[in-house]
């Protein structure tokens, strides 16, 4: 298989903001790796965004700790590999409003290469015009965070 050199905009399809692209989050389940303290482990992603991903993880990680990450986006045979932050947690228990989650992090981007930033968001932009009415939003990282509302 050979690198894909990106995604196509839909025929017709606008391409959205900026403004938007950033608060979009898509569903994206793909095996990860990642790296904390040492340690490797495999976990699952469950949605991508510009900022970040969302990770199934069963324990907590400590917010603000680094986690290195690598995954592959479809059409690609190169992994996405990134230096990350815990940016939050999702505790089982813990209900979320506006979605339904696993017990798991939130991992903010830190240094990502700017061919895998490109990658990503060629791959939310082409979800968000193939599926035009099944958008989520997330509430940006800093602000929420520095509200205490997690995303």
């Amino acid at each position: 298989m050979t690198e894909k050199k990106g995604v196509r905009a839909g025929e017709g399809a606008a391409v959205p903001s900026e403004l938007v692209l950033d608060k979009v989050r898509i569903p994206f389940v793909q095996k990860a790796t990642l790296t904390h303290e040492g340690a490797t482990f495999e976990a699952f992603t469950i949605d991508v965004g510009l900022a970040g991903i969302f990770v199934e993880h069963a324990t907590p990680l400590p917010i603000g700790d680094t986690v290195m990450v690598s995954f592959h986006l479809p059409g690609y045979e190169t992994p996405l590999t990134a230096r990350c932050r815990v940016a939050w947690w999702h505790a089982a228990d813990k209900p979320l409003p506006s979605k339904s989650l696993p017990p798991g992090i939130g991992i903010q981007f830190v240094e990502l290469s700017e061919a895998d930033r490109k990658r990503v968001r060629d791959l939310v932009v082409e979800h968000y015009q193939q599926h035009p009415r099944v958008r989520r939003f997330l509430r940006h990282w800093p602000e929420a965070e520095l509200k205490g509302d997690d995303p």
